[in-house]
């Protein structure tokens, strides 16, 4: 036989149903304020680290990440990750960045620097890429090739230096200056201070040429060459240093 329940068991039943339902939509409205509070939180937690990472050889790297402290740290929820990078950018010797934020409080910053490979024009720099940058002079850690040309011409220049320097390396031997006219013309200063003018043409082959006429050069003459132009097509000019006599071995 089947028990019926009785009028106060179910108000009992239902009240306690009402009592859960009403705790259960505190609890959550709780959670949820705590959870504002959190946010609120750290949205004003300061970034407490600048963690920078890279390989440095002109880039004086407590310096930077002392730069970087003083304009950026700060709400790490505020920080703009695009303007941290162009910031960067503007620095002298800096190439490439990527700027992250880690969690909870922590700038990281990895900055790949520039490597130049020669002057241009005396006041610039440049890289790899044949990109010109501009970077203190005076920082250099080691002796660059000086080339100089008109504006828009450095990619070209660099690109004819490299090409040569593989052919005078072949012989021991190696440049230290290239020069592009206004007029389109090279000529190349070697690293013992004899120069070579190769005009607006052939200029490879005339490097070529020359580096088969300079042992006889060497032989036939006690003075020191100071120029051979090598805009000839059946010969050369040379013009020897009327101060100094070549030594003899």
């Amino acid at each position: 036989m089947t028990q019926r329940s009785s009028p106060t068991q179910n108000h009992r039943t239902w009240l306690a149903g009402l009592v859960f339902f009403v705790l259960s939509l505190l609890a959550l409205a709780w959670g949820g304020w705590q959870l504002k509070l959190y946010v609120e939180r750290q949205q004003t937690t300061p970034i407490a680290q600048v963690r920078l990472f890279g390989d440095f050889q002109h880039i004086e790297p407590n310096r930077l990440q002392q730069r970087l402290h003083q304009q950026y740290v700060g709400n790490i929820f505020r920080v703009d990750v695009a303007e941290v990078q162009q910031f960067l950018l503007q620095q002298p010797w800096v190439y490439q960045v990527a700027v992250r934020k880690q969690w909870p409080d922590t700038l990281v910053v990895v900055v790949t620097e520039q490597q130049p490979v020669a002057i241009w024009n005396d006041n610039q720099l440049l890289n790899r890429q044949g990109e010109l940058f501009s970077a203190p002079l005076d920082q250099l850690m080691a002796e660059l090739p000086e080339l100089t040309g008109p504006t828009g011409s450095e990619q070209d220049a660099l690109a004819m230096f490299r090409h040569i320097e593989q052919l005078l390396n072949l012989h021991q031997l190696s440049a230290e200056r290239l020069e592009l006219s206004e007029r389109f013309a090279w000529q190349i200063e070697l690293s013992n201070d004899i120069r070579l003018r190769l005009g607006r043409q052939q200029t490879v082959p005339r490097v070529q040429r020359f580096l088969e006429l300079y042992p006889v050069l060497q032989q036939h003459s006690d003075a020191t060459i100071a120029e051979v132009d090598l805009r000839y097509d059946t010969g050369v000019a040379v013009r020897f240093s009327p101060l100094e006599q070549k030594s003899k071995a």
